[in-house]
């Protein structure tokens, strides 16, 4: 190589030089732009999916609510019918002397054994809380029930002590079904509550029956009454099973000493 060549090649070094370092600096300033652009890219990306994601859960929130709905048993809403209507209005004059008061567990079973049973069967637990009152009806007496023997004896005759049919047995606030089961093929029977409570009343009744209530309001009915006519100044109260007989005209004892004057009879 001549000296001719060498000078040249000294010449074109800082010319390379200054080419390369604005390619350098071309390709810098371009991964930067890309490095902008890929930050922005991402950026907006990561907005998209957020709204997607806000999107998706607002659609999905009353599927997700229907679906509660429908797995959650909803609170019944009781709406008792405005209107009412009044069968009868009765003057009572009942006083109640005596109370029982029982637990009752009732079972209603369909019967059905194995197989059908499973398919067919129904069966309920009913826990049943009842109260019964027992006592005299005063509007039965008439003024033949009550007799005026003297000023301090009088003879009373009291209907008897009865179980009061018309007031509720059952406590529907401590009343419940324990446990109702029911076949794979079959719907609960509507009226099986309905005749579960009639059966559980009655047994109530039945029970109380052979209790000794009526006896015991009896008993408390003529305690009310002796109290009751001790405080208008009968010392003497006599009760009879059936009305008493008329008594006989009352004649003062005079004393001695004094006599009586004689009543006019009033005229007509």
């Amino acid at each position: 190589m001549t000296s001719e060549d060498e000078l040249d090649e000294l010449a074109d070094a800082p010319q390379k030089r200054s080419r390369a370092r604005t390619v350098l600096i071309v390709l810098s300033a371009l991964l930067i732009l890309a490095m902008v652009f890929l930050a922005c890219a991402v950026g907006r990306l990561v907005l998209t999916v957020n709204e997607t994601a806000e999107g998706a859960a607002g659609a999905v929130e009353p599927i997700t609510d229907r679906v509660r709905q429908l797995l959650v048993p909803a609170t019944p809403v009781i709406l008792p019918d405005p209107v009412t209507i009044v069968r009868q209005i009765n003057d009572l004059a009942r006083l109640e002397t005596a109370s029982y008061e029982m637990e009752k567990i009732v079972t209603a079973d369909s019967e059905q054994d194995g197989l059908l049973g499973a398919l067919l069967g129904e069966s309920m637990i009913f826990v049943a809380y009842g109260k019964l009152y027992a006592g005299v009806d005063f509007s039965r007496m008439t003024a033949a029930d009550i007799v005026v023997v003297d000023p301090d004896s009088v003879l009373v005759h009291l209907p008897e002590a009865e179980i009061f049919a018309d007031i509720p047995v059952l406590d529907n606030d401590r009343s419940y079904v324990a446990d109702r089961d029911t076949g794979l093929l079959t719907r609960a029977d509507p009226e099986l509550e309905t005749r579960v409570r009639q059966a559980a009343e009655a047994s109530i009744r039945e029970a109380a029956m052979s209790s000794d209530i009526l006896g015991r309001a009896n008993t408390n009915a003529q305690t009310y009454m002796r109290n009751l006519l001790g405080g208008l100044g009968f010392t003497d109260v006599t009760f009879t099973s059936e009305t008493p007989p008329p008594a006989a005209p009352y004649q003062q004892e005079v004393p001695k000493g004094y006599y009586l004057l004689p009543t006019a009879t009033p005229t007509p």
